[in-house]
């Protein structure tokens, strides 16, 4: 459920701020947010909200300290959330305590100084593709195993994490071969909302078995309230066993983007499979796609 609709700010404190708890000022921020922002990123601030609501819960605003802060970071690394996220998060938190404290919901800024968080570096190898070879050991490793049909629809249609989980059974048109994909990413308007890709033939039995088994609703249920990081665990888990180097979950998409660009289908019908809404992005794998070509070969010694 929606955060907001999950607390909802009940009068006024008037002069009393000593009342005032942190998931209050979260509430009432994610309130003055929703009026300003689309959708999709509301719904971001909703995600990051909640991570914050769940520990510091009602704690009294005016109590939050350094060390509780430094402590919830403590808490969300031992999570394996990134730093980015972490900072996010914080960044949430720091907003909605001085907008309370602007609307008079606080006397004073209970914090001067917040924490740093280290945002996780871009690696170069963020763009690593699993190989044709890599796939073959993953496929041998889920045959059979609970994971498996969730690894192959990632595979076979590049879709993010947020996307598998989304998909329902109300997506997927056999007679068209297609399913519709909600962009959770991308989104910005209504006519950006979904996009529509063709159903690879391996793809075909693994969502008919699926279908048959959940009837309605959502494809994959039980991968729905699964985190980021434990979808993480199963494929470093995976590759490991495997002999594959780890390339994590979101590794899967970027192998489709970049076996599509190598196959030599145009730029903006990749763009149309994965979502993207800039040129830029798709150019960052062309690299990767045109390494695959081994156009090396030419050298005459």
């Amino acid at each position: 459920a929606d955060v907001v609709d999950v607390k909802r700010m009940q009068g006024s404190y008037g002069n009393n701020t000593s009342k005032i708890t942190v998931s209050d000022c979260v509430v009432k921020f994610l309130e003055q947010k929703k009026a300003t922002l689309k959708e999709s990123t509301y719904k971001r601030y909703v995600g990051m909200s909640k991570n914050v609501m769940d520990w510091f819960g009602n704690t009294r605003a005016r109590t939050l300290n350094t060390d509780m802060i430094t402590a919830y970071i403590n808490h969300r690394k031992e999570q394996e959330a990134a730093g980015k996220t972490i900072h996010e998060e914080l960044n949430t938190l720091k907003g909605a305590i001085k907008h309370a404290w602007a609307d008079h919901l606080l006397s004073e800024l209970p914090v001067r100084e917040w924490p740093t968080v280290k945002k996780t570096p871009v690696k170069p190898s963020t763009l690593g593709f699993y190989s044709v070879a890599d796939i073959t050991k993953l496929k041998a490793y889920f045959a059979g195993k609970k994971f498996e049909p969730v690894f192959l629809f990632a595979l076979y249609t590049g879709c993010r994490r947020s996307e598998v989980a989304a998909v329902r059974v109300e997506d997927i048109d056999m007679s068209l071969m297609t399913i519709k994909i909600r962009n959770i990413k991308t989104e910005s308007d209504a006519d950006n909302t979904y996009r529509y890709i063709s159903i690879n033939a391996q793809l075909v039995p693994v969502l008919i078995k699926q279908m048959e088994e959940v009837k309605s609703g959502l494809l994959f249920p039980w991968f729905a309230s699964m985190t980021d990081p434990q979808a993480s665990k199963i494929m470093h888990k995976a590759c490991t066993a495997a002999g594959v180097e780890y390339k994590r979950f979101h590794g899967l998409r970027h192998t489709m983007a970049t076996f599509l660009i190598a196959s030599g289908m145009n730029i903006r019908d990749v763009m149309s499979v994965m979502g993207w809404t800039e040129l830029a992005t798709a150019e960052r794998y062309t690299h990767l796609a045109n390494a695959m070509k081994n156009k090396m070969n030419i050298v005459p010694f």
